[in-house]
């Protein structure tokens, strides 16, 4: 057999090429957004070290759980949903140039990326009750400051996060 070693380019690339238009680029941020009831957050791990992930602190802090810290220490930052918290604050993991500790924490942007930044909550099956319920709360409510705040509808804090969302 004999091969050709040759490239087609289709009149509509031609043209992209002719008008010196981007053919790639980077042109937006998706940043995923766990949805998990209280202590059930993922935990990661490679074999040999269960015990030692499982001891580990920083395996608490999930960007919902900071969310919820950052609610309670940034007055500013309680006017902002769920999936509106990318656009104003960036989802910082700890390295030893930064200097931050060894917590994973949503930092102020320093530039504001508003129409470049997309949030997406992971997507949560009806038949996961209370997760569900969570996901509904955390698309309605601005600024809980921990699980049992978004639980909590005038002045009643409710067992289960479907009955505050009823």
């Amino acid at each position: 057999f004999r091969y050709v070693n040759s490239r087609y380019v289709s009149p509509p690339e031609a043209i992209w090429r002719l008008f010196s238009y981007n053919l790639h680029g980077k042109s937006h941020v998706v940043v995923r957004l766990p949805v998990h009831l209280e202590g059930r957050q993922n935990v990661y791990f490679a074999p040999g070290q269960e015990e030692e992930r499982l001891q580990n602190q920083a395996v608490r802090h999930t960007k919902l759980t900071q969310f919820f810290a950052l609610n309670a220490t940034n007055v500013a930052a309680r006017q902002y949903l769920y999936h509106d918290i990318p656009t104003h604050y960036t989802w910082q993991v700890p390295r030893p140039e930064r200097n931050l500790g060894n917590v994973k924490q949503w930092c102020p942007r320093l530039i504001r990326m508003a129409n470049v930044t997309l949030a997406r909550m992971y997507i949560v099956n009806p038949l996961d009750q209370d997760r569900f319920h969570l996901r509904l709360l955390l698309l309605n409510r601005r600024g809980p400051q921990s699980f049992q705040d978004i639980r909590t509808v005038d002045g009643v804090v409710h067992e289960t996060f479907t009955a505050a969302a009823v």
